[in-house]
C-alpha cells in the first residue's frame, strides 16, 4: 500500500530542510553568526593578534569560539586574557559593536582581563536570554551596571570583580530578578552608597563580595540567606558584631570568610548552628572573649583560621575530639592560654598547625609525633580555595590557593612552653617547617629530629636547649634554613651539603 502524496511531500520538505541545515553547519558556521563575530573583531584593538585565527568560513574553529555539537550555533565566546603580565588585553575602540546580538544561542560569555576603559557595560548583554555564565571581571568599564542585566533569568554565574572604575553603585535591585544565579562576585566594586545591598541578594545560593569597598556593620538581612553555601566578605572595612542568626538560618553555609575586617565583640555561639560549615576564616579582626563551645558541633570543619584577634581562654574545651576533619588550624597571635591539648595529635588530616604568639604553657604534647598527615610524605590534600601566609625560613611567605598543598607546617613559637622536645617529633617525616623558637624548652635537641626527611626550615632559637647539636641534622637534605641561636648548645655544627 502506497503512502499518501501529501505525507511524502511533507516528509521530503522536512528531509530537505534537515539536509540544508546540516550543509550550513558542516560547511562552516552560520553565516549570520560569523559576520557578527567579524563585526565585533573590527571594533576591537588586538595588538597581539589574539584573534588571528578569525578567518575563513568555519567560525566554530576560531580561537575562543565554541559551537554546539548538535545545532552548530555559537554557544560560548571565551576571550579571557590569560597573559596578563605581557599585556595581551583586547581593547575597545569607540562603542562595543552590538552585532553580537546575532549570537542568540550564547550561553557563556567571558571578556575578563581585557581593557574596555572608556566603555560602559553594553546594554545589549541583557538580551542574551540563554546566557548562563557572564564574566566581565577586570575589564575597566566606566559608569554603572545596566539594569537590563536583570533580564538574564537563566544566568548561573555573574562575575563583575573589578569590572568598573571606582564609580559608586546606587542600585542593585536588578539582582533580585536573576532567579537562577548561584555565584555572584562583586569584588572591588564600590558599594558604599548601598547600605542594605544584602536585601537585594537574599535568595542567592553563592555569594562573593570582596576587597575594600564595604564598610559599616553587617546587616541582619544576612540571616535571610537560607540557601547560601559560600560567603566571602573578606578584605573590607566591616565593623561591629556579627549578627546572631536563628538556628534555621544559613543551614547550607559551607564557606565563610570574614577575614581582614574590623569586626569586634565575641564570636556568636550561633556559629554552632552551621552544621555544614567546612571553612571558617576570621583572621585579622578584633574579636574578643572565648571561642564558643558550640564550635565543636561543626564536625565538617576542615579549615579554621582565627589569626590576629584578641581571643582568650583554653582551647581544650572546644577543640575536643570532634573536629576530626581539620586540615588547617591557625590560632596565631591571640591570647590563648593553658596547655596544648594532646587530642590534637588525633587529628589525622592536620597539615598546618599554627599556635604561635599566644600564652600556651606546659610541655609539647608527648604524642605530637602521631600527627598522621605530617608523618606522611604525600603532598596531596583537598583544598584549593584559600591563600595563607606561613612564617617559615625566617619570613612570612604567601602561599596561593593550590600551592598550599605543598606545605606542612608546625609552629608553636613565642609561647611559654617548657620541658623537652619530644623524641617522637622525629616521626613527622613529611613536615617542611618546624618552629619552636621563643619558648623555655630545655634538654637536648633529640637525635630523632634527623628523621624529618622533608624539613626545609628548622627554628629552635631563643630557648634553654643544651648539649651538642646532633649529627643527625646532616641527614636533612632539604634543609635550607637553620636557626639554633640563643641557646646553651656546644660543639660543632654537623657538616652537610644542604645548607
Amino acid at each position: 500500500m502506497g503512502f499518501p502524496l501529501r505525507f511524502l511531500s511533507s516528509f521530503s520538505l522536512c528531509l530537505l530542510a534537515l539536509l540544508l541545515h546540516r550543509a550550513t553547519v558542516t560547511s562552516g558556521c552560520f553565516s549570520m553568526e560569523r559576520e557578527a563575530l567579524l563585526d565585533f573583531k573590527a571594533g576591537i584593538h588586538d595588538t597581539h593578534n589574539r584573534l588571528s585565527s578569525w578567518v575563513g568560513q568555519d567560525c566554530c574553529a576560531w580561537e575562543g569560539v565554541i559551537c554546539g555539537a548538535t545545532t552548530g550555533h555559537v554557544v560560548m565566546l571565551d576571550l579571557r586574557n590569560t597573559n596578563i603580565t605581557d599585556d595581551w588585553a583586547l581593547r575597545g575602540e569607540g562603542m562595543m559593536n552590538s552585532s553580537l546580538l546575532a549570537l542568540s544561542h550564547l550561553k557563556h560569555l567571558d571578556l575578563s582581563f581585557n581593557d574596555f576603559s572608556g566603555f560602559r557595560i553594553p546594554e545589549f548583554i541583557g538580551s542574551f536570554k540563554k546566557l548562563r555564565y557572564l564574566n566581565l571581571s577586570s575589564t575597566n568599564f566606566i559608569g554603572g551596571i545596566p539594569a537590563r542585566l536583570g533580564n538574564l533569568s537563566s544566568l548561573y554565574v555573574l562575575d563583575l570583580r573589578a569590572a568598573l572604575d571606582f564609580t559608586s553603585l546606587d542600585n542593585l535591585d536588578w539582582l533580585s530578578h536573576l532567579t537562577s544565579l548561584k555565584h555572584l562576585d562583586l569584588s572591588w566594586l564600590n558599594l558604599t552608597d548601598l547600605p542594605d545591598w544584602f536585601s537585594s541578594v537574599n535568595m542567592l545560593h553563592s555569594l562573593q563580595v570582596l576587597n575594600n569597598m564595604l564598610d559599616g556593620g553587617l546587616s541582619s538581612s544576612i540571616c535571610q540567606w537560607t540557601f547560601l553555601e559560600y560567603l566571602d566578605l573578606s578584605n573590607n572595612k566591616l565593623l561591629g558584631e556579627i549578627p546572631y542568626c536563628p538556628e534555621e538560618s544559613l543551614q547550607n553555609l559551607r564557606f565563610l570568610n570574614l577575614g581582614n575586617n574590623h569586626f569586634s565583640g565575641e564570636i556568636p555561639h550561633t556559629i554552632g548552628f552551621l552544621s555544614e560549615l567546612q571553612l571558617l576564616q576570621l583572621k585579622n579582626n578584633s574579636f574578643s572573649g572565648e571561642v564558643p563551645l558550640s564550635l565543636k558541633t561543626c564536625t565538617n570543619l576542615w579549615f579554621l583560621d582565627l589569626t590576629q584577634n584578641n581571643l582568650v581562654g583554653s582551647i581544650t574545651l572546644w577543640i575536643g575530639e570532634n573536629l576530626q576533619q581539620m586540615q588547617v588550624l591557625r590560632l596565631r597571635s591571640n591570647m590563648f592560654s593553658g596547655v596544648i591539648p594532646w587530642q590534637l595529635a588525633r587529628f589525622e588530616h592536620l597539615h598546618i598547625l599554627d599556635l604561635a604568639n599566644n600564652n600556651f604553657s606546659g610541655s609539647i604534647p608527648h604524642n605530637i609525633g602521631n600527627l598522621s598527615a605530617m608523618r606522611s610524605t604525600s603532598q596531596y590534600y583537598d583544598f584549593c580555595t584559600v591563600e595563607l601566609d606561613v612564617f617559615t625560613k625566617g619570613q612570612d611567605l604567601h602561599y596561593l590557593k593550590c600551592s598550599m598543598q605543598l606545605m606542612k607546617s608546625l609552629d608553636l613559637s613565642n609561647n611559654s612552653l617548657t620541658g623537652e622536645i619530644p623524641k617522637g617529633i622525629g616521626d613527622l617525616a613529611g613536615l617542611k617547617n618546624l618552629n619552636l623558637s621563643r619558648n623555655y624548652l630545655q634538654g637536648k635537641i633529640p637525635w630523632e629530629i634527623g628523621g624529618m626527611k622533608s624539613l626545609e626550615s628548622l627554628d629552635l632559637s631563643i630557648n634553654d636547649l643544651s648539649g651538642s647539636i646532633p649529627e643527625s641534622l646532616s641527614a636533612l637534605y632539604f634543609l635550607s634554613y637553620l636557626n639554633l641561636s640563643y641557646n646553651n648548645l656546644s660543639g660543632m655544627i654537623p657538616f652537610g651539603h644542604q645548607l
